[in-house]
């Protein structure tokens, strides 16, 4: 029982799937790939029970069979053949799968499928698209503001909602690590109905995965298909479909968008270079990285001063230009989340939103209103 298949594109999706398997699992078969030759396609799956992916990948089957394989030692292996195409084939009596290229044989046992268990199926009622490359963008930049431990679980997994907002459908993420929170919003082309989920951060950095190896092959479309308990991603790639599924936290995400979380009243803005005030931060690292890097900002007439905690050893102050609205404001601030954000801003100019120097303030990339960061300030006693 034989299958040939392209290495290549064998190796991508394996190593897709093996971030799915369970990493300390009791069950040995929880760290296996599924892998199924039927008809003309190869069928690979992968779970640790809380989030599942399904490959179905054309390939030349000279045979059917269904069989699990350990995902790290099989996906070590294929990666050391430097052929083009691998012969794949598997012994049920012996239950030996054999890996097989010019004068080279790989034997590894297998386990039996029957014992595999079985992957969720998400209604197709609730279903909404996205853009690939807006889903890993936006990924990419707020993930740092998603603790991975917690007090509280809910810290550790992402809010994803629909609003309606100015006569427009909204699509909402929100993290928060509870010192600071990010939303990003974009239009949602999705059903009229509003939903609010909460997804593990796990399960939306293995999201990101999957969606920026089909953005390598010019394919920008996701299928979201959601329910009370379970959210499922669809992509299709170069007539290999991947179906990625993650079970949903059922909590009660804080409600931030209040005032006193999130204001929208300010007294003081702050505007200026975010090259610059990115490197006068870093400066000031030098004094502060071991006490969890406060600085002091304080405002002047056309100019801000950025200064280290003093102490009868050392002491820094720097001082760059900027545009100052309102009142003046002196505050203490975790300077690392502010270089945070400034690293995945698109545009130049920074701005600073703020009440007072003891509530919430906003930092805004000026010329980009998708995306909103709330930083709690220092209470300096």
């Amino acid at each position: 029982m034989k299958i040939s298949i392209e290495l290549a594109k064998l190796i991508d999706l394996a190593d897709i799937a093996s971030r799915f398997v369970a990493k300390n699992a009791t069950l040995p078969i929880l760290q296996n790939i599924y892998m199924k030759a039927s008809i003309d396609s190869l069928v690979l799956r992968a779970t640790d029970m809380e989030k599942y992916i399904e490959i179905e990948m054309p390939c030349k089957i000279l045979a059917e069979w269904a069989i699990t394989i350990n995902a790290k030692t099989f996906l070590d292996i294929i990666r050391t053949i430097e052929e083009k195409e691998i012969e794949i084939n598997v012994d049920q009596k012996s239950q030996i799968m054999t890996i097989k290229w010019q004068k080279d044989n790989f034997e590894i046992n297998w386990i039996p499928s029957s014992e595999y268990v079985a992957l969720p199926e998400v209604p197709n009622d609730n279903k909404i698209t996205l853009d690939a490359q807006m889903f890993s963008q936006w990924i990419e930049k707020v993930e740092y503001a998603v603790t991975d431990k917690n007090f509280s679980p809910v810290l550790t997994w992402i809010l994803m909602k629909s609003k309606i907002e100015e006569d427009s459908k909204k699509l909402i993420f929100v993290w928060t690590d509870s010192f600071r929170l990010w939303e990003y919003k974009i239009l949602s082309n999705g059903n009229d109905n509003e939903f609010s989920l909460i997804i593990p951060k796990n399960s939306i950095n293995d999201f990101k995965k999957i969606a920026d190896y089909q953005i390598t092959k010019e394919n920008n479309e996701i299928q979201v298909k959601y329910s009370d308990n379970l959210i499922s991603l669809q992509f299709v790639i170069d007539n290999i479909k991947i179906t990625s599924t993650s079970l949903l936290i059922q909590w009660n995400f804080p409600e931030y968008d209040r005032e006193e979380i999130m204001p929208k009243k300010f007294n003081t803005k702050i505007l200026l270079d975010k090259t610059i005030c990115d490197k006068s931060i870093k400066k000031i690292w030098i004094l502060t990285r071991d006490i969890n890097n406060f600085i002091q900002i304080q405002t002047e007439k056309d100019s801000i001063t950025i200064s280290s905690w003093k102490t009868e050893k050392w002491a820094w102050t720097t001082t760059i230009a900027a545009i100052i609205e309102w009142d003046p404001i002196t505050f203490w601030i975790n300077g690392r989340y502010i270089t945070d954000f400034i690293r995945t801003m698109e545009w130049d100019e920074l701005l600073f939103n703020i009440v007072d120097n003891q509530k919430p303030l906003t930092v805004e990339d000026k010329w980009n209103s998708a995306y909103k960061y709330v930083v709690r300030p220092l209470i300096n006693n």
